[in-house]
């Protein structure tokens, strides 16, 4: 007869794996890609295409589509690498800058890291068939590192410190992640967002687009579910999509929320970037990051001078309005409200002033 602790550990067990079962996107911790350069197709319920990934998708995912149309994942049909989407609406994303804005300059920064951004690789190995001759570099020098190197050039001409890290983390395995981790940790440090690039799984008409007459292979901005920061960073691929659809419309083709943490968990600025996919010209890719460098200033501080963004500016002008006119109104009441009195009183304050200064001057 078993003994009663085998059977209490024995309940336990299958109360976790229940209890795991059970939570919609059960694989939400894990940051996972179908094998063999495999995708899933992701429809609407008229089978309508809306997205293709190499992601693994879950129920509960969700796409934020090129036109803003939010899609949340119902059904996945494992065998025919097929998701379900239903339409939840479309999303008002006419505020996005200015909202991330307004909260990225209340958080503090340490000196400099306003004008400091990382990029890195997690799957050294990725390439762009066109181009490079293989999908991937058994050496872990893929010609994804060539795009990272655009991304860095242009952000550079906008005036920020660039730090791209060369690190190797292959194999391209589950370990991944956890390998590039510590490169993550090292370029959080006094930056004001870090960029982990990647090339997607899919067949070329996914990614391809035209920007301004130019041929590019379009960027999926990704934010993973299972991650503290989630929000914040949802806030970030929003504002980027935002400046985008304004300045560039098709640059960015959609924004995806799925399964993992990417390591997003280091920072409220961090995103893993799809450039492209591994059937598209890895030219085309680079000729997307250069257009996406130029849009990141807009959006985190203009030449990377700073975290003051246009709702920033209007918050301070609006405060010195307020300031001025108060101190207007509280000279009018003071001289009885009349407002020549007021004026005699400004100037004969603005030479005391003057002399004031003067003598401090001569001192």
């Amino acid at each position: 007869m078993p003994r009663r602790g085998g059977l209490a550990a024995a309940a336990v067990a299958l109360l976790v794996l229940a209890v795991v079962a059970a939570v919609p996107g059960g694989r939400a911790a894990a940051e996972a890609e179908l094998p063999g350069l495999e995708w899933f197709t992701v429809v609407d319920p008229d089978g309508r295409i809306i997205c293709q990934t190499g992601f693994v998708l879950d129920v509960g995912d969700q796409y934020i589509d090129q036109d803003n149309k939010v899609w949340r994942i119902e059904r996945i049909v494992a065998a025919e690498r097929r998701a379900v989407a239903r339409l939840e609406g479309t999303l008002d994303m006419s505020r996005a800058v200015e909202d991330f804005q307004a909260g990225l300059a209340a958080v503090p920064m340490v000196q400099g890291a306003a004008r400091r951004i990382g990029i890195y690789h997690t799957h050294s190995d990725e390439c762009y068939v066109p181009s490079d001759g293989t999908d991937s570099d058994p050496a872990g020098r893929g010609g994804v590192y060539k795009v990272g190197a655009e991304l860095a050039e242009s952000l550079e001409k906008a005036g920020f410190t660039v730090t791209h890290s060369q690190t190797n983390h292959l194999p391209h395995d589950a370990g991944a992640y956890d390998r590039s981790r510590r490169t993550a940790m090292q370029l959080v440090q006094g930056a004001v967002a870090v960029f982990d690039v990647h090339r997607d799984a899919a067949p070329p008409e996914a990614y391809r687009g035209r920007v301004d007459g130019r041929e590019i292979a379009q960027v999926m901005l990704v934010v993973g579910r299972a991650n503290p920061q989630a929000e914040a960073n949802m806030s970030f691929a929003q504002a980027i999509k935002a400046a985008a659809d304004r300045r560039m419309p098709g640059l960015i083709r959609g924004i995806l929320r799925t399964g993992g943490k990417f390591n997003q968990d280091l920072s409220s600025r961090a995103l893993l970037l799809e450039v492209g996919a591994h059937t598209n010209r890895r030219e085309d890719a680079e000729e997307a990051v250069a257009m996406l460098g130029s849009i990141i200033p807009e959006v985190i501080g203009a030449g990377g001078g700073g975290t003051a963004g246009p709702a920033v500016l209007r918050a301070i002008g609006l405060i010195l309005l307020v300031a001025v006119g108060g101190g207007l109104l509280w000279l009018y009441v003071a001289v009885g409200g009349d407002w020549r009195r007021a004026w005699d009183k400004l100037k004969g304050l603005g030479e005391e002033f003057a002399t004031y200064l003067g003598r401090r001057g001569r001192r």
